[in-house]
C-alpha cells in the first residue's frame, strides 16, 4: 500500500523568542518556537501573517476574533482549545494534536489542511471543509453532521466512531481510509472514492450476507 506523499514543511521567517502572544497585536513573518500558554488563556483580535509554530502549546487556550493567515503548525498541541469567530486562510497543520476543538466557532470560511493531526472528538457541523486535505489523520469520533466534505481528501486517515449525517461527500477521496461508517441514503454519495476491502462498511445498513 502506497502511502501519500505528504506537502514539506519549512520554517521560514525570522526566529524570535516570545515568551507570550499580545491581545490586539499584528505579527507578520514571524516563528513561535517552543512557546506554552496557560490554560484558559485568552488571545483576542490578534492577527498573524506568515507565520510558523513550531513545538507549541495552546492546551485549551482561546483564540477570539483573531486571524491566522498563510500560517503553519509543527508539532503543537492545540487540543480543546476555543476558535470563537477567528479566521484560518491557508493554514496548514502537521503532526499536531487539534483534538476536541468546535470548528463551527471559527469564522468562515474556513481554509485548512492536516496532515498526520489528531482530530479526535472535533466538531465539523455544518463546516464547508470543500477541498479540505485530512491525510493520514486520527478522526476517531469527529462530527461532520451537515458538513461540506466534496472534493476533500481523506485518505489515510482513521474515522473509527466518525459520525456523518447530512454530509455532502461528493467526490471526496476516501481512499485507504480506515473504519469510516458512512450511510449511503443519508449522506449525497456521487463519485466518492473508496477503496476495498473497507469501502463494503457501505453495506452494513442492509440486511445481507456477503460470502
Amino acid at each position: 500500500m502506497k502511502q501519500p506523499t505528504l506537502p514539506g514543511f519549512s520554517a521560514s521567517g525570522n526566529s524570535d523568542d516570545f515568551l507570550s502572544i499580545e491581545c490586539d497585536a499584528s505579527y507578520a513573518d514571524k516563528t513561535f518556537s517552543g512557546l506554552h500558554q496557560d490554560e484558559g488563556q485568552k488571545t483576542a483580535n490578534t492577527e498573524f501573517y506568515d507565520c510558523v509554530f513550531k513545538n507549541c502549546k495552546f492546551f485549551k487556550s482561546a483564540f477570539f476574533y483573531c486571524v491566522f493567515e498563510n500560517c503553519k503548525f509543527e508539532n503543537c498541541d492545540l487540543s480543546l482549545s476555543l476558535m470563537r469567530s477567528t479566521s484560518f486562510r491557508d493554514v496548514k497543520f502537521y503532526d499536531t494534536k487539534l483534538s476536541g476543538i468546535q470548528w463551527a466557532d471559527a469564522a468562515i470560511p474556513l481554509d485548512v489542511a492536516f496532515y498526520r493531526c489528531l482530530l479526535n472528538y472535533s466538531g465539523f457541523i455544518g463546516v464547508d471543509l470543500a477541498n479540505t486535505e485530512m491525510i493520514e489523520c486520527q478522526l476517531k469520533d469527529a462530527d461532520f453532521s451537515e458538513a461540506n466534505l466534496s472534493k476533500a481528501r481523506c485518505s489515510f486517515s482513521d474515522f473509527s466512531g466518525a459520525r456523518f449525517m447530512n454530509t455532502n461527500l461528493t467526490r471526496a477521496d476516501f481512499t485507504n481510509a480506515t473504519h469510516y461508517a458512512i450511510h449511503p441514503h443519508g449522506n449525497k454519495l456521487c463519485k466518492t472514492k473508496f477503496s476495498s476491502p473497507e469501502v463494503l462498511s457501505l453495506l452494513d445498513v442492509f440486511d445481507i450476507i456477503i460470502e
